[in-house]
């Protein structure tokens, strides 16, 4: 957008450093100051209504990032519009350092350093939770760490005052980084400080480990992991972690927020403590409510914890050339029966008697003798229907309208739902002539399908003359309901947007 030497307002220049979502960000010099700043301009990807909410979404970054004061938040110098190009920019404080991306690059950090930088960041979010914002964007490339050590925490550019009532997004909108999100974020249900405790101890997850605690091929897998699934306990994949390392790291990834640490204070407390060779003082579950589940590695976890007061003692040391190397997790307490077994126990028995008669129906024929082959069952909104209960009892599909504008001559429009392809039709514009001269086309389309109900990725491309637009968005389509899709393709630049309606 702009080379060195030149002007945006009264800052200089020097060099492009950075591109993102939101913008492309220069550092640049102040002159009035004689300082160095971070730069971030935003660069315009639409046109009209959706410009506008873009350049909203810009200043409430700006206006959230001002109002917090932390040494370990990036601090913001100024905002303004450029008076030349309409521009708009915001001046932050100019970090030299590297990001815990670039960290992790380099192979799985020692616990001592990763709970020392959690506890940092923790004290930060702890700090903007107070203030009502909540972070929603917790990942390895938005944390610099200095090279006094020092961590700072950038771009609460999709953070949200919890006070405020204007929305940032539409409703069901998928927002935040999905390796790192949190179940209830990814489910676009109500977050609070808890969703960025998540994220966090994910974070750490993958410091320690090397490798990301929810990573899958595809976007709705990993969306399907951090809703559904535990990642595989730490010990296995680091030889010799502090069973308190995990125990903390356990709580920090429960997948309901009530199982979770209350505030980003007592996560980093928990770090501190371990880092100064003490038991961590919440692993006893005292501020912790138990919600009754299916155990998983990482939940049963949670269960001993949650069962006494008393912090746990901290395991005593190997003896003089032991190893202190584990190999899985401890295994949950036995626990009582409960009268809800023969609950299940009878309605196992029913779906067996029910798969017993199946077999023996008589296939259903329409005209021409051809037998039609079983439709697989969608996955439902909550949860997952397997084996014989997808079957019996198949949940109703979403549906997905998708309003398509465009101003080609002709060209195809393709709509894939994670990856199948679920629509494909041949467009056509009518001639519009303008200011005597000059002509150009129009057109639209309407299109309903139905789509599994859950989380899915959309994917929209069109095709004419030589050229190709795709562009991606992840809906949560619940089960009977219609999510409308708006999709349009611009007239000079020719790039395609898509917004949920």
């Amino acid at each position: 957008m702009a080379g060195p030497g030149s002007r945006i307002g009264r800052y200089e220049i020097l060099r492009e450093i950075g591109r993102g979502a939101m913008g492309v960000v220069y550092e640049a010099r102040d002159p009035e100051l004689d300082r160095s700043v971070a730069l971030k301009v935003i660069r315009p990807v639409a046109e009209g209504d959706a410009l506008r909410a873009f350049e909203e979404r810009f200043l409430a970054e700006a206006r959230i990032a001002a109002a917090l004061h932390h040494p370990g938040i990036v601090v913001v110098h100024d905002l303004g519009r450029d008076p030349a190009t309409g521009a708009l920019f915001i001046a932050l404080e100019l970090l030299r350092g590297r990001t815990l991306a670039d960290l992790a690059r380099g192979g799985p950090l020692d616990w001592r350093t990763t709970l020392g930088l959690v506890a940092q960041v923790a004290r930060a979010l702890h700090h903007a939770h107070r203030g009502g914002v909540v972070h929603r964007d917790i990942k390895p490339a938005n944390v610099v760490v200095l090279d006094s050590g020092e961590a700072k925490v950038m771009d609460f550019g999709i953070a949200r005052l919890e006070s405020a009532r204007q929305r940032l997004t539409t409703t069901g909108e998928f927002i935040g980084t999905p390796l790192y999100t949190a179940p209830e974020q990814a489910k676009t249900e109500e977050v609070d400080g808890r969703a960025d405790v998540f994220s966090l101890a994910s974070v750490a997850y993958t410091l320690l480990t090397g490798r990301a605690a929810f990573q899958a091929p595809t976007l709705p897998g990993i969306v399907h992991r951090v809703v559904y699934e535990d990642p595989d306990p730490p010990s296995r994949l680091v030889p010799g972690l502090p069973a308190d390392v995990e125990r903390v790291l356990a709580r920090g990834l429960a997948k309901d927020p009530a199982r979770r640490y209350p505030t980003a204070e007592a996560f980093a407390e928990d770090a501190e403590d371990l880092l100064a060779g003490q038991p961590p003082r919440h692993a006893g579950g005292d501020d912790l409510v138990v919600v009754e589940e299916a155990e998983s590695p990482l939940t049963a976890l949670l269960a001993d914890a949650s069962s006494t007061s008393a912090p746990l003692p901290r395991p005593s040391p190997p003896p003089a050339g032991a190893s202190d190397t584990r190999t899985a997790l401890p295994p949950p307490r036995p626990r009582s029966n409960r009268p809800w077994i023969l609950g299940l126990v009878a309605v196992a028995l029913g779906l067996v008697a029910l798969l017993l008669w199946a077999p023996w129906r008589a296939p259903e024929r329409v005209p021409g003798g051809h037998v039609p082959e079983p439709t697989p069952a969608p996955i439902a909104a909550g949860g997952s229907l397997a084996g014989p209960l997808a079957s019996l009892f198949p949940p109703e599909p979403g549906r997905l309208r998708i309003d398509f504008a465009h101003p080609l001559r002709s060209g195809t429009l393709r709509v894939f739902v994670d990856d199948d392809l679920a629509l494909e039709e041949h467009l056509s514009g009518r001639q519009k002539t303008m200011a005597l001269v000059f002509k150009k086309h129009e057109g639209s389309s309407r299109n309903d399908l139905e789509v599994p109900a859950g989380l899915h990725e959309v994917r929209v491309e069109v095709r004419w003359d030589d050229n190709v637009k795709s562009q991606t968005i992840v809906g949560n389509f619940r089960p009977g309901a219609t999510r409308r899709l708006e999709a349009s393709l611009g007239l000079i630049r020719r790039d395609l947007s898509l917004e949920w309606k």
